[in-house]
């Protein structure tokens, strides 16, 4: 079978979406999963967000699968998923266009990338046989909006730049995170629309931050940590009811993170606050 690959950044184009809409639910269709959320879906028309997709095409033009690749933390490394054609798969065109990632991460000089999979031994396999092994698994967890009132008096607002120092302590003890780290995602967090990093204190120390992202999904929770010695003391699930009052109020759908399954004390703080898993995606780097 003859494939032709062509690139594009985001935004993508409306047919081209239409395109690769399409066949993604007959992808749904045939494999009973939504591999939208890997897809990135939602960033394809922003021109605000990088990234880029792969496409693969038959010589009637016929679209017989792709690949989309978006750097989620603005830092040249990239994330990707791909979805072909239940018609036409085993005939070498995940190869083809794993082949033409490379180019394009060659050309754009990224500094990393990694593979994302619904646990399924067929795709797998497939991430095995392209030079990939496995690295990590993350579920994705969801709770309702809810007006309700705090377990703890913890007062919560936005980042500022005399907190800097001790946002690198409570990163490095919370994540191992280095201080360049944390300033990236200082960076990203306070200029990317749709993001903000917030400060919580108790007693006017500070004792935790988070950062949301809202989009069309709901309100997402990232780089949540309580400062090490206070953990256990019911501040985790303030911030987190917080953060469900503050969805309420923006009548946002859902509260959404990712959770490593590896992490049972997190995943259990995250259970008791009313979060529910609804996936798991595996994580594949490049050996």
């Amino acid at each position: 079978m003859n494939i032709f690959l062509m690139s594009a950044s985001f935004p993508i184009d409306h047919l081209t979406i239409q395109e690769m809409e399409d066949l993604i639910k007959m992808a749904n269709a045939r494999d009973e999963q939504d591999v939208s959320f890997l897809m990135n879906t939602k960033d394809w028309k922003d021109d605000r967000n990088t990234g880029f997709v792969i496409l693969a095409y038959s010589e009637q033009d016929q679209l017989l699968g792709f690949l989309v690749a978006y750097d989620l933390f603005g830092l040249n490394t990239y994330e990707w998923s791909i979805v072909v054609h239940p018609n036409v798969r085993r005939r070498g065109i995940g190869s083809a266009l794993v082949q033409g990632l490379q180019n394009s991460l060659k050309e754009r000089g990224a500094l990393g990338d990694m593979a994302l999979s619904f646990t399924d031994e067929v795709g797998h396999q497939f991430l095995h046989q392209t030079g990939y092994e496995y690295n990590s698994s993350e579920a994705t967890l969801q709770a309702v909006p809810e007006n309700s009132d705090l377990t703890k008096n913890i007062f919560v607002r936005t980042f500022k730049e005399e907190d800097k120092n001790q946002l690198i302590q409570l990163m490095q003890d919370g994540f191992g995170d280095m201080p360049y780290e944390t300033e990236e995602l200082i960076s990203i967090n306070t200029t990317v629309q749709g993001r903000t990093l917030y400060i919580i204190e108790l007693d006017q120390q500070i004792v935790a931050t988070v950062s949301l992202a809202e989009n069309d999904m709901g309100i997402w929770v990232t780089a949540f940590t309580v400062k090490h010695s206070l953990r256990g003391q019911g501040i985790g699930s303030s911030v987190l009811q917080w953060v469900k009052n503050d969805a309420y109020a923006r009548h946002q759908p859902k509260v959404l993170l990712d959770v490593e399954i590896d992490n049972k004390d997190a995943l259990s703080v995250y259970k008791k606050a009313g979060f529910t898993p609804i996936h798991q995606v595996d994580y594949f780097t490049r050996t």
